[in-house]
């Protein structure tokens, strides 16, 4: 409920005209490159001892395995019904990858408290590393936009994507846990303060975004879009987290792990696909409308999911 509330709030300030577009454009990049990454090292040194990081970090092969399953399903999806090809890459990557981070972080916080934390940060390692490798080709493949001819341009490119600010700030903490090293304690006391931003800007934003939602543009899609959003949809939010169930009742882990990791598999499309989708041009409605609708269906099919992982 707390959740919510702060999510109304958002709603609400939006809809009061407090947020402009360039505030609007600000809020994820305060969170993305100023709270998140000392959020993301803090966690990791507070949360992790250097066996204890070593005997879990195989785990993340276990929702790595979930999305690259997911995605060929959707995938094979995608070619049995015949999805259009201007969107064809940016469908598989909706119904692939969740918000791990923007939604997940606050969501699993609210369920499970902090001791979710570690499991919420190997299942996003492995979705941004999945996201901006596959996901980042397929949306672009989408576009005229080619990569660069040669490998090393190729690589150089990949790298830049994979060490954004997130995922700089979780490395950072990796080392850190892996060497055996602490932060002097201010610096750890301002990582804290900083991290704190991360759930209430985020949850600020997804009202705000859910405020922005068009549904007037739903009857613009031609008949063939709108399917092709309707069946992302269901494999986002219903694929996704079925995948996951199957594979962590194959694996004997901790259940508060596999419920993590299912709650994960269950949020909505990640934010950057319209962000992505925007930039190469492929199909920005597309994408900007899977991130809107998901989140606004999520708000109905996540707490059945907390209501059904009681049973686990």
């Amino acid at each position: 409920m707390g959740l919510l509330l702060v999510v109304a709030t958002g709603y609400v300030l939006a809809r009061r005209g407090w947020f402009s577009k360039d505030m609007q454009t600000l809020l994820p990049r305060l969170v993305t490159c100023v709270a998140l990454p000392p959020f993301l090292t803090h966690t990791l040194v507070s949360h992790f001892r250097r066996e204890e990081l070593l005997q879990n970090i195989s785990i993340i092969l276990l929702p790595l395995s979930a999305l690259v399953i997911t995605f060929l399903l959707a995938w094979l999806a995608a070619r049995c019904l015949k999805v259009e090809k201007r969107h064809f890459g940016l469908f598989c990557v909706c119904v692939s990858n969740p918000n791990t981070i923007f939604i997940g972080i606050p969501v699993n916080l609210a369920l499970f408290g902090e001791a979710s934390l570690p499991y919420v940060l190997l299942y996003y390692f492995a979705s941004t590393s999945f996201f901006w490798t596959v996901g980042h080709h397929f949306v672009r493949a989408d576009s005229n936009v080619r990569p660069p001819a040669n490998l090393a341009g190729r690589l150089k490119e990949m790298f830049g994507y994979l060490l954004s600010p997130p995922m700089l700030g979780f490395l950072c903490g990796l080392g850190l846990v892996l060497s055996d090293l602490h932060l002097p304690d201010f610096m750890m006391m301002a990582a804290q303060f900083l991290g704190d931003l991360t759930t209430p800007l985020a949850l600020l934003f997804v009202g705000i975004t859910l405020y922005n939602v068009d549904l007037h543009q739903l009857p613009k899609q031609r008949r063939q879009a709108l399917r092709d959003i309707w069946l992302a949809l269901a494999g986002r939010l219903i694929l996704g987290p079925l995948v996951m169930a199957a594979l962590v009742l194959c694996f004997p882990i901790p259940v508060l792990m596999s419920k993590v990791f299912i709650m994960q598999a269950s949020l909505p499309v990640i934010l950057q696909v319209a962000i992505l989708s925007a930039y190469y041009r492929s199909d920005p409605e597309f994408g900007a409308l899977m991130v809107s609708l998901s989140t606004v269906f999520a708000a109905l099919t996540i707490p059945i999911y907390m209501a059904l992982l009681q049973y686990l």
